[in-house]
């Protein structure tokens, strides 16, 4: 037998044009261990990986039925809860053929695993509906809480990652370590200065920029999502300048109101912020007139939805609104966070601020955060953290976990060898091929100084995978 045919074959599940050059250039990273496929329908995303003469799936001559002996209930279960949530009719119009095509093309090229980006649209839930019933193991990837790292987890994201898991049983902490302790030290100190590598448009191989159409079409999303749109959005909502924000207040992130945070772990207030701007404007009244809330609108909001916000100012007058400027500079002068489960409560643990979550995430557990379970509980909620210090000394064993054991230093926002190679290792990390050709997961993965293994305190398993 050849020994391609025993490689491990990893399916990278519709990939979006901004991930696309990554992905692909990581699949030189993860020979000879794996062959990387690449499946999308979306015609830009597959002309731009075309041009680096990359197969993509499906292929233009194959053909599938659709799944018809699938009961509705069970199809619905496989469209998973956010496209439930957000769009049924849609989902269950199309789900049944995304279901017929993905099952043809896992099954006829041997796909031993899969990789999606958050997993909760359509498509994603779909292929990892069906790993689940072939027990294939999943890798899930999402944007990391630090500036230039990445989410690589076996059983979700956010909070339906391991993370979760392991900080709710009190598992997800590393006590002093000098050489840890510098290393997040340096990567504090880089958030509070205002960098974000997030934004950063990283040149793709010249390979992927044969294509004059797909890499035009790149810039322009590139351009809108982080150029255009937050300057449509703060002309939408008339904003309180950064020099007249209040002496004393409460920061209250807004978030992107369909984004699988709001839509899946919100379960005090779902997606229905201009409620929690009001219970909690009322309950800082009654607890001290001269605290104020500050309210940070979401820079990449859908406009309209921004412009759906343009009368709170009118409506709450007690409150703040904020459109523009560093999140970082409000969290340094602000007195406590309130967030439903933002990556801005998070960064908020970096200037040791008390922090006040009303929904679920990897951070929102007692001892780290203050957590609220009813909407009766608001006010004591707040009272509480205004009021009880922090465990310091908790929160800091916390972040050295999550930068030494669960966020990876690389993405698709830098090309550069060292995140490829950072990257790659975390995936071969998680799935341990075996000479069958077969990917399991590792019941224990050593730290190798990458800061990427599960490490010495901590076991990873493969659990049911959720949709996050």
């Amino acid at each position: 037998m050849e020994h391609s045919a025993i490689r491990l074959r990893l399916a990278f599940i519709d990939p979006g044009l901004r991930k696309a050059p990554f992905l692909l250039e990581l699949r030189n990273w993860l020979t000879p261990s794996v062959d990387s496929l690449y499946w999308s329908q979306r015609p830009i995303v597959r002309r731009y990986m075309r041009s680096a003469s990359v197969a993509m799936h499906p292929r233009d001559d194959s053909h599938t039925t659709r799944f018809a002996d699938i009961s509705d209930a069970e199809l619905r279960r496989a469209i998973g809860d956010k496209e439930w949530a957000l769009r049924p009719a849609k989902a269950l119009r199309k789900a049944r053929r995304l279901l017929a095509e993905l099952a043809s093309f896992i099954d006829s090229e041997r796909v031993g695993a899969i990789f999606v980006w958050n997993g909760s649209n359509l498509r994603g839930a779909l292929a990892i509906y069906l790993a689940r019933l072939r027990g294939i193991p999943v890798i899930y990837a999402e944007h990391g809480y630090l500036s230039g790292t990445t989410q690589l987890d076996l059983e979700g994201v956010n909070a339906g990652s391991s993370m979760t898991r392991l900080a709710c049983a009190g598992a997800a902490m590393i006590p002093c370590d000098p050489a840890l302790d510098a290393t997040l030290n340096i990567e504090i100190a880089r958030f509070k200065s205002g960098e974000n590598l997030r934004g950063v448009d990283s040149l793709p191989p010249a390979e992927l920029r044969r294509d004059i159409v797909a890499r035009l079409a790149s810039r322009l999303g590139f351009w809108l999502e982080r150029r255009a749109l937050p300057f449509v959005n703060r002309l939408s909502v008339p904003g309180t300048r950064a020099d007249r924000l209040p002496e004393r207040y409460v920061l209250l992130p807004f978030q992107v109101r369909s984004d699988s945070q709001l839509v899946l772990h919100s379960p005090l207030y779902g997606d229905d912020l201009e409620s929690l701007v009001r219970d909690l404007d009322h309950a800082l009244a009654r607890i001290d007139p001269d605290l104020r809330l500050v309210a940070k609108f979401h820079p990449y909001e859908l406009p309209q939805v921004q412009w759906a916000y343009r009368n709170l100012p009118k409506r709450y007058p007690r409150v703040s609104f904020v459109s523009g400027g560093p999140m970082a500079r409000l969290l340094q002068a602000a007195s406590a966070v309130v967030t439903i489960n933002s990556t801005a409560g998070f960064e908020a643990l970096l200037y040791n601020k008390p922090v006040l979550a009303l929904g679920r995430n990897f951070y929102t557990v007692p001892g780290i955060v203050e957590c609220a379970d009813q909407r009766c509980d608001l006010e004591a909620a707040v009272r509480r953290t205004l009021t009880v210090a922090p465990d310091l000394k908790a929160r800091r064993a916390f972040l050295r976990f999550v930068r030494a054991r669960f966020l990876v230093a690389g993405g698709y926002h830098d090309l550069s060898q060292k995140s490829l190679r950072t990257v790659a290792t975390r995936i071969l990390e998680l799935l341990t091929v075996t000479p069958e050709g077969a990917a399991q997961t590792p019941t224990h993965v050593v730290d190798s100084g990458t800061g990427l293994g599960a490490g010495a305190g901590a076991t990873l398993r493969s659990g049911q995978p959720v949709h996050a």
